[in-house]
């Protein structure tokens, strides 16, 4: 059946991403959420639930887990246990809890740039971050003498690895993966990978690697999932860690006991509707996203100053500048289009800007973007 990926519109809604720029005249495409509707059987699903009218305390079901050890076996080839997943309130909270449970008082390594929250973990929860250059010019993204360097190190005993990678939407295959996790496993760091992106891979040649799917590294790993990104649900509060390591499994849980609140009952059930009957829905939003990101990159490619490699990941392209610091997101916010800042990142060259809209909207801000640039043609500062 054919689906709807026109831009919905959100005003009136309390979406951050409209309400913090409600009264300057930009289009908002920074916060990492979608501008499109989730999968009629997300929508369905939760209908179904908000007409019985109490909503009170409710934990995951064998149904709910079912749904993800399928959806893990169907799309990765991975065979988990019901029993490996932990459902957490987000992913955010989860890697925080991992640090808090695994690395406190140690050395946390991260890559960078990266979003926010992900660089800011390690110092709220007491610990050291390490960073870890990522550049979009190095298939791996980083350097590897530089990684085994730091995993080496006595105090490092944790590495929050973001897969596929958010800014960049730079993914490590298989090779790449069991080359990282032979080095995990002999420095003894526990890896713990955010992934709340894998299954938005663009290129249809290209396979997620969940990390815990790998024999070097399953004991020894937390992987961080949801449905969230995928199915344009992140407000609804859920995600799962995959931790086949009993002891691990515990000891996170117990560290988040009466601390982390349970995950929203309707982020459990929009997880269930949409890994059990939103393939389809998926498959075709892919399609709509490398239709965007194409022709973004099609037209940054001719504004001079800018660079934008297609990655094959995510909503999000990563756009790099010749320009100043910060000029690339004063230029952007000139021309009616607020992305997010690179600073934030990690990079104060370059913007993140989110394509997860309808074309009609994308269209309109990549115009604009032309069009300002054609009236203030920039010099390049390095």
């Amino acid at each position: 059946m054919p689906f709807n990926f026109d831009t919905i519109d959100r005003h009136h809604t309390h979406a951050i991403k409209h309400e913090l720029y409600r009264n300057q005249p930009v289009l908002p495409m920074w916060v990492a959420d979608m501008d499109l509707a989730s999968p009629p059987c997300v929508q369905d699903a939760l209908q179904s639930r908000s007409a019985h009218p109490v909503y009170g305390y409710t934990h995951p079901w064998p149904g709910l887990n079912n749904a993800v050890v399928n959806w893990c076996q169907q799309q990765y080839q991975w065979a988990i246990d019901p029993s490996w997943i932990v459902w957490l309130p987000g992913v955010v909270p989860s890697f925080n809890l991992a640090i808090d449970a695994f690395a406190r008082g140690g050395r946390v390594l991260v890559q960078e740039p990266n979003y926010p929250p992900l660089r800011k973990a390690a110092a709220f929860r007491g610990a050291t971050v390490i960073k870890l250059a990522v550049t979009t010019s190095n298939p791996a993204g980083w350097d590897w003498s530089t990684l085994e360097q730091e995993l080496a190190h006595p105090d490092c005993h944790l590495m929050i690895l973001c897969n596929p990678m958010n800014p960049h939407g730079l993914m490590l295959g298989q090779n790449e993966l069991q080359r990282l996790a032979a080095l995990c496993r002999e420095h003894q760091v526990l890896l713990c990978s955010d992934e709340i992106h894998c299954d938005l891979i663009l290129e249809s040649a290209l396979r997620h690697c969940p990390a815990g799917s790998l024999p070097d590294i399953a004991d020894h790993s937390i992987t961080l999932m949801a449905a969230s990104k995928t199915f344009n649900v992140a407000g609804l509060g859920c995600s799962f860690a995959i931790i086949p390591n009993g002891d691990l499994r515990r000891q996170l849980q117990s560290n988040g006991q009466d601390l982390m609140p349970h995950p929203n009952v309707m982020g459990l059930l929009a997880a269930e509707a949409a890994f059990n009957d939103g393939l389809d829905w998926l498959l075709a939003l892919r399609a709509h996203l490398k239709s965007n990101r194409d022709q973004v990159a099609s037209v940054i490619g001719e504004l001079d100053g800018l660079r934008y490699l297609p990655a094959p990941a995510t909503f999000l392209a990563w756009v790099e500048s010749d320009l100043a610091p910060g000029e690339a997101m004063t230029r952007f916010t000139e021309a009616g289009i607020m992305p997010s800042d690179g600073k934030d990142f990690g990079d104060p060259y370059s913007v993140r800007l989110n394509f997860g809209t309808g074309r009609e909207t994308l269209d309109q801000a990549l115009e604009q973007l032309q069009s300002y640039w054609r009236q203030n043609r920039p010099n390049s500062s390095r």
